[in-house]
């Protein structure tokens, strides 16, 4: 089925019904320069200067004489170069020039190329005295920026050759079909038309006696001011509308920017025939914006009718059918990785309303933060001697990455402490280098991601705690949990670019969500109570609770809890006065009665006290080994002052939970 990738050759063979036969002496009527890096290690470069001449007989034999022409690299150097076997095209009125050289630069800087040809064609009226237009110079040139920081760059190339023509009073539209295959973004403005200053010279200058096509305008189609512009984001150029008939050159440039900074200018200088007669242009049915997952096959119908009733060809161009300006296929990945979008039926003429099927299998290699952009372009086939017009559409796609799946968050431990385990299903869907970016932030509340958004805004609450390669499939976070916070959890895959750079690779959807409150891993203090207050034989019994998050199996055993006690309500110094050894089983082994010992008895009417838990776990080497320490609580310090009649109360206490608007107890004793 290779053959339907060439889904534009036939309608460039249609001949005189396609293009115009005009009288005037002709020879380049337009052309761009790009650039293609072809090696990771060095600033080498393909450059490539695409003419298009006019082969028509008053044409043949400038376009004969084109064999060689010289091109300027921008760093102080140049070189002639031969032109490649040319493509005649529209019935051999037209033809597709090509000349191809490689450089290598010495040092990262801008560079403007440039390329000079004498000459233009005569009777070119925006380009006054026309008469004389055919002394002028044709210069084009494009502009690349090498440098280390932001990878390796090719300039786009436009797949759309310029070769279509306009009807007085009509709107014109062409539309370059830029694509670039590094996936950088791609912006368009106008510009003027140049000269270059000498024969094969590497200097050129805005043509001065440049008019703008309004200045020989009427109206607009539907009878408005004329307007001459175009589109920043689709780069179609539109001329509403032409007023005189006659051969018109406009310039415009198409920008590439990448990480917000412009990296490269190319400049596609023109040419259109205008004529007049009654033939009407045909129109393609609005098509939408397309969002898809990777591996997603795309049937996108496109239809086109003719006010005139005429038979009607759709054509499409764009990097997703890997083919060249000739309609000629192109190495396989040039522009992108395979499979390659097909346009059915190709090439054919059809009845009105007339319907052809856009299909691209897409797949995970495909993935890139840019729209792929597809031009379609309808010609309707008029009858002999009366020229076809032309109208397009864009085709904008998204090809996204499919989200990981099956995300689940579960407690753990590790030496290091209190941890979650975090798991997901093999994620397959991306080109060697991809990464898995976890993302974590607080708190159980399910963002709602919009349809077809790729990673996670800060807005989202959620930041990023770390990356893993594509082959993992569960991470373990240990990094600053907090006892008793939620955590919630998403992953992002980030693919790598065709260069291997993280910058124009884009990202996934992000996973579902995984939510949990971090359970106890340590023991916690639930209960400082003084069974005795006395001078010297003071009682206190202290209760706390398990690590109610941690299972016998998640550390090794045994396991051991380290009663301490320090003398104050906000004491630090702590020390040890019981060991307990634990199965982590519900036994009664939560409980101490802490007495003093006949050293160091308790004062429980001078002093307070405040206790906390240490717990350990065995290691793998055998050593027991702490794991967490509970916060501290104290004991309940009663101070009485006596008054009339009265006794006042008041009491004090350190303790990881709130008493605030609890109910108090108060027990009076007679008998003291």
């Amino acid at each position: 089925m290779r053959f339907l990738y060439s889904i534009g050759l036939f309608a460039l063979f249609l001949g005189a019904v396609l293009w115009p036969t005009v009288s005037q002496a002709t020879h380049v009527r337009a052309g761009e320069i790009t650039t293609r890096r072809i090696s990771q290690t060095t600033l080498t470069y393909e450059i490539t200067f695409t003419a298009y001449y006019d082969e028509t007989p008053a044409g043949a034999g400038a376009a004969a004489q084109g064999e060689r022409y010289t091109i300027c690299f921008g760093d102080g150097t140049f070189q002639e170069v031969q032109r490649l076997p040319r493509v005649f095209i529209n019935n051999r009125t037209s033809s597709i020039n090509t000349y191809r050289v490689v450089h290598t630069y010495p040092a990262a800087n801008p560079y403007t190329i440039s390329v000079t040809v004498p000459n233009r064609n005569r009777d070119t009226k925006n380009l006054p005295p026309a008469s004389q237009s055919d002394q002028i110079r044709f210069f084009v040139s494009s502009t690349i920026l090498i440098t280390p920081n932001l990878g390796l760059n090719s300039t786009p190339i436009m797949l759309n050759p310029p070769l279509d023509s306009a009807r007085v009073g009509q709107r014109f539209c062409h539309n370059p079909a830029a694509f670039d295959a590094d996936g950088d973004s791609l912006a368009y403005r106008l510009s003027v038309p140049q000269e270059g200053l000498q024969d094969a010279g590497c200097r050129g200058r805005f043509i001065p006696a440049y008019q703008d096509p309004t200045r020989f305008s009427r109206t607009s189609e539907t009878g408005g001011t004329p307007t001459f512009q175009i589109d920043s984001r689709t780069g179609e150029l539109c001329w509403d509308a032409p007023g005189e008939e006659g051969q018109f050159n406009f310039a415009f440039i198409v920008e590439e920017w990448r990480n917000g900074v412009l990296i490269g200018e190319t400049t596609r200088d023109m040419q259109i025939i205008v004529v007049d007669n009654p033939n009407r242009r045909p129109r393609i049915n609005p098509l939408p914006d397309l969002c898809v997952e990777a591996g997603t096959l795309i049937n996108q119908p496109v239809t086109a009718t003719d006010p005139d009733g005429q038979r009607v060809i759709i054509t499409a161009f764009g990097g997703v059918f890997n083919v060249g300006q000739d309609g000629r296929p192109l190495a396989p990945g040039e522009l992108i990785a395979p499979q390659y979008a097909q346009l059915i039926p190709a090439n054919t003429a059809l009845a009105q309303p007339a319907t052809v099927n856009f299909r691209w299998q897409t797949n995970c290699n495909q993935i890139r933060e840019a729209p792929y952009d597809v031009t379609f372009k309808v010609n309707d086939v008029p009858p002999r001697g009366t020229n076809s017009l032309v109208s397009f559409q864009t085709l904008r796609i998204q090809v996204v990455g499919p989200s990981v799946k099956n995300l689940t968050a579960r407690p753990t431990a590790t030496a290091t402490g209190r941890a979650i385990q975090l798991s997901w299903d093999p994620y397959t869907c991306g080109p060697p280098g991809t990464q898995l970016i976890i993302y974590r932030k607080e708190g159980c509340e399910n963002i709602q991601i919009p349809p077809c958004s790729t990673g996670l805004a800060a807005s989202t609450g959620y930041r990023e705690i770390i990356r893993v390669p594509i082959t993992a499939t569960s991470y373990v976070d240990t990094s600053a949990l907090r006892r008793g916070v939620s955590y919630s959890y998403r992953l992002v895959a980030e693919y790598p670019d065709r260069n291997g750079e993280f910058i124009n690779g884009g990202q996934s959807i992000a996973s579902n969500q995984a939510c949990l409150e971090l359970p106890l891993l340590a023991p916690v203090m639930t209960q400082v109570t003084v069974d005795s207050t006395r001078d010297t034989n003071g009682q206190i019994t202290v209760r706390w609770s398990r690590p109610i998050g941690l299972n016998p199996g998640d550390l090794p055993g045994p396991y051991q809890y380290r009663l301490q006690r320090a003398t104050g309500l906000d004491a630090q110094d702590f020390a040890t006065i019981a060991t307990i050894n634990t199965s982590l089983l519900p036994n009664p082994d939560t409980v101490f009665v802490d007495r003093g010992t006949p050293s160091a008895p308790l004062n429980t009417q001078a002093n307070p006290y405040r206790y906390r838990v240490e717990f350990f776990y065995t290691s793998t080497t055998g050593q027991l080994t702490r794991l967490d320490v509970t916060e501290a609580a104290s004991s309940v310090r009663l101070t009485t002052r006596p008054a009339n009649r009265q006794v006042s109360l008041s009491w004090q206490a350190n303790t990881p939970w709130a008493n605030t608007n609890q109910t108090h107890l108060i027990f009076r004793s007679r008998s003291g």
